[in-house]
């Protein structure tokens, strides 16, 4: 009994002892992981490191959406920068829509941020700063000046200046005054001109029956005919109409950008001829011809009555001759070449008639305003003023460029980018325009479209005119 009682003595304060020491150890649990707790969650969150702290205005040139990359031609800094992307990169339009970036525009004028160590864009969005004009016939190119006129609007255009048809890049010659297209630039400088409208060709074939006829392509272009002739017509849907003689023919085509169309005329029942197809080819080449006494333009293959006519040249510096011709069911052709007159005091008599050039490139078929010029290298007779130049080779792209031939006393000679084979990648181009034009017997650089630098007068390299209702080429 005595021995129970002094067990309860010891086991009393051990059990007392034991609470306390299991209630204090609690105690300071809850007390650290409360303070943990508070200490957790007094700690501030982390901001997101934007690390897109570049900014650009700049041209859209190219997307490639294999890669996810971009090209941008940098206004400010005129250069060229190819950024990559990815799903996060913010694109939108001027209204804030958002765009993926294979629906960028080549051409667009955007506002970039990116990060210029890595490369890589955070956001392209179509800018707000710049200006736009859309869809627009009624422009002046004069690339002599850099300007460009919009309406009764004139823009400066840096030689940086990009211009796009669908997906290429082209050059700013290769704008034609049919064209349609739409203007983006910065401040006062017009920067990219993208196509909206661009043109194509019309082949006639089997046509012998019409020459010296005339060929309507709706109410856009008006070509009297000629043998092996290409026509530049504004893409698009037309209505064909064919006259000659008594013939009256209608054709429905459709104009693809940069690819021909032919219309084959064999099928048209010939009459019985009551005119002659005539050639005629006179020395001078600016020599006034008559046939009858009537004024005709000596350029062009043209039809008149069968029988006999007379033909009369005058040329200033050459003496008049006159002489009769028959025209029959064949092709006539009639040459002539008259004499220098006699000058006064023995002075030589002055050079009237001057020469155009076209030698590259090589072995392609050149029309100027639609008409059959030769094979390059060829030389013919100078015209001054805007002219349309056409090269043409099997197997390769039609392309056509506007060039302003100057006024002066000097032989013009040009040269023109090689055509692309068809169904090849084209080349981009970029920086200045590489036709070339130059007058033969001087010296000193010429400007685009082979005007004289310092001796031609102002105002004389202007290239490109308003698109007007009608284009008309040839004589009644």
């Amino acid at each position: 009994m005595r021995k129970c009682r002094q067990m309860q003595n010891y086991i009393k304060p051990l059990i007392v002892s034991l609470c306390l020491l299991l209630t204090g150890c609690g105690t300071i649990g809850l007390a650290q992981e409360a303070t943990f707790e508070s200490a957790y969650e007094n700690v501030p969150e982390e901001e997101p490191v934007d690390i897109f702290t570049s900014a650009a205005c700049g041209v859209v040139e190219a997307v490639d959406t294999e890669n996810s990359t971009v090209t941008f031609y940098l206004v400010d800094r005129k250069e060229q920068r190819t950024f990559s992307y990815d799903a996060a990169t913010l694109v939108q339009d001027r209204h804030g829509s958002a765009l993926t970036m294979a629906q960028l525009t080549l051409g667009e004028v955007v506002d970039i941020a990116y990060n210029d160590e890595l490369s890589k864009m955070g956001s392209v969005v179509y800018s707000m700063d710049g200006f736009s004009y859309d869809s627009i016939s009624n422009y002046v190119l004069d690339e002599g000046k850099g300007t460009v006129q919009i309406g009764s609007d004139i823009f400066g255009m840096g030689n940086g200046i990009k211009v796009f048809s669908g997906n290429e890049q082209m050059e700013l010659s290769q704008i034609l005054k049919h064209d349609i297209v739409s203007f983006r630039g910065v401040g006062s400088e017009v920067v990219s001109i993208i196509v909206d409208k661009g043109h194509g060709y019309l082949k006639l074939e089997n046509d012998e029956a019409l020459i010296g006829g005339w060929v309507e392509v709706g109410q856009t272009v008006i070509q009297q005919i000629s043998d092996n002739m290409l026509i530049t017509v504004p893409e698009g849907s037309y209505t064909v109409r064919l006259t000659a003689n008594d013939i009256e023919e209608y054709r429905e085509i459709t104009v693809e950008r940069n690819k021909e169309t032919v219309i084959d005329l064999g099928d048209i029942e010939v009459k019985k001829p009551v005119n002659g197809a005539v050639t005629i080819q006179v020395t001078p080449e600016d020599a006034e011809v008559y046939i009858d006494d009537m004024l005709v333009n000596a350029s062009y293959q043209m039809r008149i009555p069968l029988g006999i006519h007379k033909i009369t040249a005058k040329a200033e510096g050459y003496d008049a001759f006159s002489e009769y011709f028959e025209v029959t069911e064949e092709t006539t052709a009639v040459k002539m070449t008259l004499k220098e007159a006699s000058t006064v005091s023995g002075n030589a008599s002055k050079k009237t008639a001057y020469t155009m050039t076209v030698q590259a490139p090589e072995n392609v078929e050149i029309y100027q305003d639609n008409l059959y010029i030769g094979i390059t290298p060829v030389t013919y007779e100078k015209s001054p003023g805007t002219h349309t130049i056409t090269l043409r080779k099997s197997g390769y792209e039609t392309r056509s460029y506007q060039i302003v031939v100057a006024d002066d006393d000097k032989d013009a000679i040009y040269s023109f980018p090689d055509l692309i084979i068809e169904g090849a990648t084209s080349q981009t181009v970029s920086g200045n325009n590489s036709i070339s034009g130059n007058s033969a017997n001087t010296t000193g650089n010429q400007t685009v479209s082979g005007n004289t630098l310092g001796e031609a007068s102002e105002g004389q390299t202007v290239s490109g005119n308003a698109l007007s209702d009608q284009t008309v080429s040839g004589n009644n």
